[in-house]
């Protein structure tokens, strides 16, 4: 080797972030085991004595978006700018279809479904929607002081919005929440973000007093709100999930039960390896163990967080900040609806819950995140 000349890594692009690849691993290995954990009790019991069944399938899906991740890392992130315009018209016409032929589960018609694989087009609207925000914010980064190009970019998130919020309310939300964050930080006009904020509470508050909001939402998302204010009422219905959740919380204590010991897993807590995973890993690992997921995503927002400030240009920071929003929204949101913060909305956890297109979707954002890290260090 000639002095002075470096050596390249085994398929990792120079100047990657390595400190989110880590907690990447990191977070998708505490997932891996606290998944088995979860499922191996009715995995046992179901599929013939394999209690691996729900965690290799998971390993599988794992494996997949790493080689997505490593493949979209290498890619210009420029080129993303390009796609937005084929895949936003992508996203609503998926949106919209769903709802009329897709497959139904639990009175939802969320996923499309070809013999064993599944596919949730919630997943690419997350993509979609923070690739389309962010084109849209550079192509109009010299107005950005108007409002109707704050206006123009909440159209366009409001028709991605609309059809996902319509089968799955909770991704809808999660939808909302990465447009408000992304036009708040592009906005250079800011004060009435607050004011939109104050209107938006009130204007709920008002709906739910005067009954309004049963008209707007479902039978079943009004049942669930009931049962957010009330669980142990409807411990037996709506509130059993988060009932049993909140056992799981309770019983692990400081240091939790210890690890495969969850007494939650054996038949009692609903959607355990999904919604509710945050919950059995209270109940196994206790405060601390908890307290230490909760560390590991925060580490892992600062991070992006940090290539979102250091970007070359404008449209890889909203990117980076769009993806940043979405890890955080989705985290916060698990956990608020774990410990009935808010209102169950089947929300799962990153990295940690069980899912094959959501970790799909997830690993190829952080692939895009992962492409802006390199293209710094190439501009130092």
């Amino acid at each position: 080797m000639k002095a002075g000349r470096k050596k390249k890594r085994f398929f990792l692009p120079d100047g990657m972030n390595m400190t989110i690849l880590a907690l990447i691993v990191f977070l998708s290995a505490i997932g891996l085991v606290m998944l088995y954990s979860a499922t191996s009790y009715n995995d046992f019991i179901r599929h013939a004595g394999n209690s691996f069944y729900t965690t290799w399938k998971q390993l599988l899906y794992t494996v997949l978006a790493f080689g997505a991740m490593f493949a979209v890392s290498r890619i210009d992130y420029h080129i993303w700018r390009k796609l937005a315009r084929y895949l936003y018209p992508a996203a609503v016409i998926l949106g919209i279809t769903v709802l009329f032929f897709g497959k139904e589960v639990n009175g939802q018609k969320r996923w499309f479904a070809i013999g064993p694989l599944s596919f949730q087009p919630a997943e690419f609207a997350k993509l979609t929607l923070i690739v389309t925000l962010a084109s849209l914010m550079d192509f109009y980064y010299e107005m950005l002081k108007y409002y109707r190009v704050m206006m123009i970019c909440a159209l366009a998130a409001l028709l991605i919005v609309l059809p996902v919020i319509s089968a799955n309310l909770s991704s809808g939300l999660i939808l909302a929440g990465v447009a408000f964050v992304m036009i708040y930080i592009s906005s250079r006009k800011r004060a009435v973000f607050v004011c939109a904020v104050a209107a938006a509470a009130a204007s709920v508050v008002i709906a739910f007093q005067t009954g309004l909001l049963e008209k707007v939402l479902d039978a079943y998302q009004m049942d669930r709100i009931y049962a957010w204010f009330d669980p142990m009422a409807y411990s037996s219905t709506n509130g059993f999930q988060t009932v049993q959740g909140l056992y799981a919380i309770g019983s692990g204590g400081i240091t939790g039960r210890g690890l495969g010991e969850s007494i939650q897993t054996l038949g009692y807590l609903p959607e355990a390896q999904n919604d509710m995973i945050f919950s059995i890993i209270c109940e196994e690992l206790g405060l601390v163990g908890a307290s230490s997921i909760i560390v590991l995503f925060l580490m892992l927002i600062w991070q992006m967080e940090k290539v979102a400030v250091s970007a070359p240009d404008f449209f890889g920071s909203m990117l980076s900040c769009g993806i940043m929003a979405h890890v955080a929204i989705q985290v916060l949101m698990n956990i608020a609806v774990v410990t009935n913060t808010m209102p169950n909305t089947g929300v799962s956890l990153p990295l940690i819950s069980y899912g094959g297109s959501s970790v799909l979707f997830f690993m190829i954002e952080i692939g895009i995140l992962m492409n802006v890290s390199t293209r710094i260090k190439m501009e130092q």
